[in-house]
């Protein structure tokens, strides 16, 4: 109990001093969740312009990726073969999403 009093005494005192010179009192939390969500974009754009390169860099030279070419890549996501793969993956994405946000992250 006495742990709770002087946290809430300090977090008093930090905010008075805070007010004193002037600036507007707002949630720390809330300015580190921004950033984060920023990166985790970004890095998913980095993954996105790797694989691409990667592809365009197969398709120029001829090499094969895991013993296919581009042209059969290409023609297995035109015919959706995955699709039943990447249902499966935004399933469970949206369980992973829906536990985070009951749980309050």
């Amino acid at each position: 109990m006495f742990d709770q009093d002087y946290a809430q005494a300090r977090k008093q005192y930090v905010e008075e001093v805070r007010r004193s010179f002037g600036q507007e009192d707002r949630d720390l939390y809330e300015a580190d969740r921004q950033p984060a969500s920023m990166s985790f974009f970004k890095l998913r754009l980095m993954i996105a312009a790797c694989i691409f390169a990667a592809f365009v860099l197969c398709d120029r030279t001829g090499s094969q990726f895991y013993h296919y070419t581009t042209g059969e890549l290409v023609s297995m996501i035109q015919k959706e073969q995955f699709q039943t793969q990447l249902d499966a993956i935004r399933q469970a994405w949206s369980v992973l999403t829906e536990k985070g946000e009951e749980s309050g992250e």
